[in-house]
């Protein structure tokens, strides 16, 4: 009886050290990321909604933003724009009814989307001023 006792708190005390252990492992490891309520930017004439998602985390490394356009009665949402490693704020305004123009900070990692097919013309400007 002696022998079975020292062999279960033996393996629960196993089993609770792996549980610490990878919990740790997990906590200090997988980034602590929050993501941002959405924003949206409506076109002029009420057509097109451009959403601004981000996310902000404990590493600079892990965080990101992205644009995406989205309009009634359309089944994509292309995304049009995402800035990896947010290094700062992103812009959005529509310079007129076909025209929207995303700012992102001077030297930021992105990814530009070609012009989708059917949505507003796209312009991506680097600036300091953000």
């Amino acid at each position: 009886m002696t022998a079975i006792r020292k062999i279960l708190v033996g393996a629960g005390a196993a089993v609770a050290t792996v549980v610490v252990a990878g919990s740790l492992y997990l906590w200090l490891a997988l980034p602590n990321c929050s993501l941002l309520a959405p924003s949206e930017v409506v076109s002029p004439d009420g057509k097109i909604t451009a959403v601004v998602e981000s996310r902000t985390c404990s590493k600079p490394a892990d965080e990101w933003a992205m644009v995406t356009l989205r309009a009634p009665r359309q089944f994509e949402a292309p995304m049009v724009f995402r800035l990896l490693e947010a290094s700062g704020p992103i812009a959005v305004q529509w310079s007129g009814p076909s025209r929207l123009e995303i700012r992102y900070p001077n030297g930021a990692q992105t990814w530009q989307s070609t012009q989708p097919s059917g949505w507003p013309a796209l312009e991506f400007i680097a600036a300091s001023d953000l």
